[in-house]
């Protein structure tokens, strides 16, 4: 399911009614039976070269489960070797969560980090 700027608005005033809703709640609700990648700033790579290193950055994915409080519940997508596997249950704080998005064949997480230079074509073209 496609999540729209408007849907994320919407859901916003919805939840600001009552102000006692966190962050993994609206998560919750937003994305529910959803997969999603979870960025806690976390690298799981660094590759260096002569001259410089490249850091890749960790993810976690899994389909949100629901939301206690500030507890983000995901089943998990986990590697077994060389299979893909899913339903391992993962707690998150959402105080851990540095960023968060669909995969939804949009781009994935490590597409979203830019280098400063790229930002002035990014407001070119979009802005």
């Amino acid at each position: 399911m496609n999540i729209t700027e408007k849907k994320a608005l919407d859901l916003i005033e919805e939840l600001n009614k009552t102000r006692t809703s966190t962050l993994a709640e609206y998560v919750s609700t937003l994305f529910k039976d959803q997969f999603v990648e979870i960025y806690v700033g976390d690298c799981y790579e660094d590759v260096k070269y002569d001259q410089h290193s490249t850091q890749y950055a960790a993810v976690f994915c899994g389909k949100i489960i629901g939301a206690f409080k500030e507890c983000l519940i995901i089943s998990a997508a986990y590697m077994d070797g060389n299979e893909a596997k899913l339903g391992k249950l993962m707690f998150i704080s959402e105080r851990a969560i540095r960023a968060l998005t669909p995969v939804d064949g949009k781009g994935i997480l490590q597409d979203l980090f830019l280098r400063s230079k790229d930002t002035l074509t990014i407001a070119k073209k979009f802005g």
